[in-house]
């Protein structure tokens, strides 16, 4: 339901609906959900910016090993949005990310 609101998938957009939709999945264990509550609070869709409520939602979708939150935990250490910058623990994350077939963070590790 999630992805309904927050791709407008039939309805409009609805990025508070998509949240809410999202964090009952997420708050049941749900990888995909929980990193697209990480992201919405990265983004500030439906919320408020939000890097730590971001950085706590990723991180349990990585340690499910879902490519993507590794790889955008590496961004927010790259970035240090929440975090102290470190380009060392991003390419520690990038380079998990690559090894759980996450393509993208072979792009992102040329920036280190």
């Amino acid at each position: 339901i999630g992805d309904i609101y927050y791709w407008g998938k039939g309805v409009a957009k609805d990025y508070e609906r998509a949240m809410a939709a999202y964090k009952v999945a997420a708050e049941a264990g749900d990888a995909f959900s929980q990193y697209q509550v990480g992201m919405m609070y990265c983004k500030g869709l439906g919320v408020a910016v939000d890097y730590q409520q971001a950085r706590a939602w990723l991180e349990k979708a990585a340690a499910q090993d879902f490519p993507d939150a590794v790889r955008e935990l590496g961004v927010m250490y790259f970035e240090g949005w929440g975090v102290t910058p470190s380009w060392r623990r991003a390419r520690e994350l990038y380079k998990r990310a690559i090894e759980l077939g996450n393509g993208d963070a072979v792009d992102y590790m040329q920036y280190l």
